[in-house]
Protein backbone atom coordinates (compact mmCIF):
# COMPACT_ATOMS: atom_id res chain seq x y z
CA UNK A 1 0.00 0.00 0.00
CA UNK A 2 3.32 2.49 0.64
CA UNK A 3 4.42 2.03 -2.92
CA UNK A 4 0.98 2.46 -4.49
CA UNK A 5 -0.83 5.31 -2.89
CA UNK A 6 1.65 6.28 0.36
CA UNK A 7 0.21 4.96 3.48
CA UNK A 8 1.65 2.85 5.48
CA UNK A 9 0.56 1.89 9.26
CA UNK A 10 2.62 2.82 12.32
CA UNK A 11 3.20 1.59 15.57
CA UNK A 12 -0.39 2.09 17.03
CA UNK A 13 -2.29 0.65 14.28
CA UNK A 14 -3.14 4.09 12.35
CA UNK A 15 -2.74 4.53 8.84
CA UNK A 16 -0.65 7.80 7.68
CA UNK A 17 0.51 9.26 4.60
CA UNK A 18 3.40 12.52 4.82
CA UNK A 19 1.86 13.71 2.19
CA UNK A 20 -1.75 13.72 3.28
CA UNK A 21 -2.13 14.87 7.41
CA UNK A 22 -4.97 14.71 10.41
CA UNK A 23 -4.83 17.10 12.53
CA UNK A 24 -6.38 16.95 16.01
CA UNK A 25 -7.42 19.69 17.29
CA UNK A 26 -7.63 18.37 20.84
CA UNK A 27 -4.26 17.41 21.05
CA UNK A 28 -3.51 20.68 20.38
CA UNK A 29 -6.08 22.05 22.81
CA UNK A 30 -4.67 19.63 25.25
CA UNK A 31 -1.16 20.64 24.87
CA UNK A 32 -0.40 24.16 23.36
CA UNK A 33 -3.88 26.05 24.51
CA UNK A 34 -2.62 27.16 27.81
CA UNK A 35 -6.60 26.11 29.22
CA UNK A 36 -7.41 25.61 32.91
CA UNK A 37 -7.70 21.87 33.37
CA UNK A 38 -11.06 20.58 32.50
CA UNK A 39 -11.96 23.27 29.94
CA UNK A 40 -10.18 21.31 27.33
CA UNK A 41 -13.53 20.23 25.87
CA UNK A 42 -15.32 21.75 22.52
CA UNK A 43 -17.31 23.83 23.84
CA UNK A 44 -14.65 25.36 26.41
CA UNK A 45 -12.17 25.79 24.05
CA UNK A 46 -14.19 27.47 21.28
CA UNK A 47 -15.65 30.14 24.17
CA UNK A 48 -12.39 31.03 25.56
CA UNK A 49 -10.30 31.32 22.35
CA UNK A 50 -12.84 32.52 20.12
CA UNK A 51 -15.55 33.55 22.03
CA UNK A 52 -18.18 31.37 20.48
CA UNK A 53 -20.70 29.57 22.52
CA UNK A 54 -21.65 26.43 20.65
CA UNK A 55 -25.03 24.89 21.09
CA UNK A 56 -25.22 22.52 23.57
CA UNK A 57 -27.58 19.12 24.22
CA UNK A 58 -28.11 16.78 26.71
CA UNK A 59 -26.64 13.07 25.92
CA UNK A 60 -29.91 11.43 26.77
CA UNK A 61 -32.07 13.16 24.31
CA UNK A 62 -30.61 13.16 20.94
CA UNK A 63 -31.61 9.57 20.44
CA UNK A 64 -35.02 10.98 20.92
CA UNK A 65 -34.16 14.51 18.86
CA UNK A 66 -33.10 12.12 15.85
CA UNK A 67 -36.92 11.44 15.44
CA UNK A 68 -39.08 13.97 17.17
CA UNK A 69 -36.89 17.17 16.36
CA UNK A 70 -33.98 16.78 13.62
CA UNK A 71 -33.54 20.14 12.83
CA UNK A 72 -32.21 21.21 16.72
CA UNK A 73 -29.85 17.86 16.37
CA UNK A 74 -28.45 19.08 13.01
CA UNK A 75 -28.29 22.77 14.32
CA UNK A 76 -26.09 21.19 17.16
CA UNK A 77 -24.03 19.25 14.67
CA UNK A 78 -23.56 22.25 12.35
CA UNK A 79 -22.58 24.04 16.00
CA UNK A 80 -20.00 21.52 16.61
CA UNK A 81 -18.35 21.58 13.29
CA UNK A 82 -18.48 25.31 12.79
CA UNK A 83 -16.37 25.43 15.75
CA UNK A 84 -14.19 22.77 15.08
CA UNK A 85 -13.31 24.72 11.74
CA UNK A 86 -12.68 28.25 13.00
CA UNK A 87 -10.32 26.86 16.38
CA UNK A 88 -8.40 25.08 13.47
CA UNK A 89 -8.35 27.77 11.21
CA UNK A 90 -7.17 30.24 13.82
CA UNK A 91 -5.23 28.79 16.08
CA UNK A 92 -3.83 25.03 15.51
CA UNK A 93 -3.37 25.47 11.49
CA UNK A 94 -0.86 28.14 11.99
CA UNK A 95 0.84 26.78 15.06
CA UNK A 96 1.75 24.01 14.04
CA UNK A 97 2.60 24.70 10.47
CA UNK A 98 5.14 27.34 11.94
CA UNK A 99 6.43 24.76 13.83
CA UNK A 100 7.02 22.92 10.96
CA UNK A 101 9.16 25.91 9.25
CA UNK A 102 11.46 24.88 12.62
CA UNK A 103 11.55 21.66 13.14
CA UNK A 104 11.94 18.90 10.28
CA UNK A 105 8.88 16.84 10.97
CA UNK A 106 5.49 16.12 9.16
CA UNK A 107 3.00 18.41 10.44
CA UNK A 108 1.48 15.46 12.29
CA UNK A 109 4.72 14.05 13.98
CA UNK A 110 4.98 18.02 15.26
CA UNK A 111 1.11 17.70 16.84
CA UNK A 112 1.80 14.22 18.18
CA UNK A 113 5.31 14.27 20.02
CA UNK A 114 5.71 18.11 20.78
Amino acid sequence: MYREIGFQKDNQAEYKSSQAIHMDCYRWVKRDSYLPVGSHNLKAAAKAKLGYDPVELDPEEMCRMATEEPQTLATYSVSDAVATYYLYMKYVHPFIFALCTIIPMDPDEVCEHL
